[in-house]
């Protein structure tokens, strides 16, 4: 039987304007045209969890792309219905939006010249294909001789490729967008994709959302309900997003911040992921934006920006609830570097040293008088001790090379009470300041430095050792001289930073 001449035929010349002004912003947006072809396909057969195989051969002398699975096929006559109806399929489910079939015979023409769809039924022996061209308005359909199927299916060939497009379309690429762009339907199981690439191959899996599970009721609309699977976790570098599901779990955005209505806070910080699920959203035929109609996109947004306040309030909270724990941990490590440091500096001659301890200015750790001493600088140094127990409990024994000290202080119980570092529950304008009566050095967790360094523990933990340095040696040695406090304060730092390093 001769090869059949195809003319390609647009029903809807509104329609073809409306899909034609959509371009695909990515060849990987092509690719996924045909992987979502064959997930509908599946859907309309009730295959659930029947797989998808895309195969990369980029490498050699006729590079291609192919598409495999094993659905219902497509008949002769069902190849030729596609092919003169180009814009009036739909997706599986969804009237309302355009393409799958139709317009992914098209989506080739990013990606390369050639498109050839190898097609066999389940009630049919023979396997037919349809041979697409890059700006041809016919179509060629024969039956396949070469490349028959065994199986019902269709497999998509896409050849003479652009040398762009072999660059993009790697295995890791294509797999890491699969991932985030088909999630919702691998995570129900409803189908799933394998990616292979010479002797490589793997299977993408859907994301695991982390961290804390926001219970919110679903919001009913005059256009169905609007549902919300949200996840709050911490800062930790890693990319978070929220997708937006259509109809059939079809992401219609992968990331929520795509829209201007949500490009900030909560939705920004790579803390919020999840899925906010509204079948009635329409995706533009790009497969890269939703339709923003009168109807069904102001309600989405209506219904999202309800639940803004209640994202952001479990965001600030899991935040606080990090932050103190790296605190607790930060000032454990810190409260056994400066037993250290200190141990180290008692045995070294200290020009800042008041023999005796009869002033504050000893070299001791951070214990002072509760009874003169309120936590501001500014009280401690104004007030004169009143005597020796007023400075410490108890009274310190001499300043001895012998002595069997611990830390700066030479009395080993004084020493055993080294500072705790906590966030300032009344923050000023300075970075920190020391409370001799509990013992703490409160840091300024509101200060511009603090939130430089916050995100990265190893500099966290130099920059609240610096802090503890300072408070240290600026209570120990009141009557310096700015110069003697700042050859103090960097013979501790250097000591602080050595141990600091060990750690690393």
């Amino acid at each position: 039987m001769p090869p059949e001449k195809v003319r390609l035929r647009i029903r809807n010349l509104a329609k073809a304007v409306l899909v034609s002004g959509q371009a695909y912003q990515d060849p990987k947006d092509a690719l996924n045209e045909f992987v979502s072809n064959a997930a509908d396909d599946y859907a309309e057969a009730d295959r659930t969890g029947a797989r998808i195989r895309i195969l990369l051969r980029r490498k050699g002398r006729y590079p291609a792309i192919i598409v495999d699975d094993v659905g219902r096929g497509m008949s002769r006559d069902r190849l030729r219905e596609v092919a003169r109806s180009l814009f009036e399929s739909s997706k599986v489910g969804d009237s309302r939006t355009l393409g799958e079939k139709a317009i992914g015979m098209l989506a080739f023409q990013q990606l390369g010249q050639r498109c050839d769809v190898v097609s066999r039924t389940a009630d049919s022996a023979e396997t037919w294909v349809l041979r697409l061209e890059r700006g041809k308005a016919t179509a060629t359909l024969e039956q396949e001789r070469r490349r028959v199927r065994q199986l019902p299916g269709t497999t998509i060939y896409l050849s003479d490729l652009d040398p762009d497009v072999l660059r993009v379309l790697t295995q890791r690429k294509v797999v890491d967008y699969l991932r985030a762009r088909r999630g919702p339907g691998l995570a129900r199981g409803d189908y799933e994709i394998e990616v292979v690439e010479g002797s490589s191959s793997e299977i993408v899996l859907p994301e695991r959302p982390d961290g804390v599970r926001l219970t919110i009721p679903a919001r009913n609309t005059l256009w169905g309900r609007v549902e919300f699977a949200l996840y709050v976790a911490p800062s930790d570098g890693k990319r978070r997003r929220v997708a937006v599901v259509g109809r059939a779990g079809t992401s219609v955005v992968d990331d929520l911040t795509e829209l201007d209505e949500f490009d900030c806070a909560p939705w920004d910080t790579n803390q919020v992921s999840g899925q906010v699920m509204f079948e009635s959203l329409q995706q533009s035929a790009g497969r890269r934006a939703i339709l923003r109609d009168r109807d069904a996109f102001p309600l989405f947004v209506e219904a999202v920006k309800a639940i803004e306040p209640s994202v952001a309030r479990t965001v600030e909270r899991v935040s606080k609830d990090v932050d103190a724990q790296t605190t607790d941990r930060l000032s454990d490590q810190i409260r056994r570097i400066f037993g250290r440091v200190l141990k180290e500096l008692s045995d070294l001659d200290n020009p800042m040293l008041s023999a005796g301890g009869s002033v504050p200015g000893e070299g001791g750790v951070l214990v002072g008088p509760a009874s003169s001493v309120n936590g501001d600088h500014g009280d401690s140094r104004d007030k004169e001790p009143s005597g020796i127990d007023d400075l410490f409990v108890p009274p310190p024994k001499p300043i001895s090379r012998d002595s069997d000290a611990e830390g700066g202080r030479p009395d080993r119980q004084g020493s055993s009470r080294l500072p705790t570092v906590l966030p300032d529950p009344n923050p000023r304008e300075a970075r920190s300041r020391f409370d001799a009566e509990q013992g703490i050095v409160f840091f300024n967790d509101v200060h511009a430095d603090y939130l430089m360094v916050k995100d990265s523990e190893p500099v966290l933990l130099d920059y609240l050792s610096t802090l503890v340095a300072k408070e240290y040696v600026v209570y120990n040695n009141p009557r310096a001289a700015s110069d003697e406090l700042g050859e103090e304060l960097v013979r501790m730092l250097v000591r602080v930073r050595r141990h600091i390093s060990r750690r690393s």
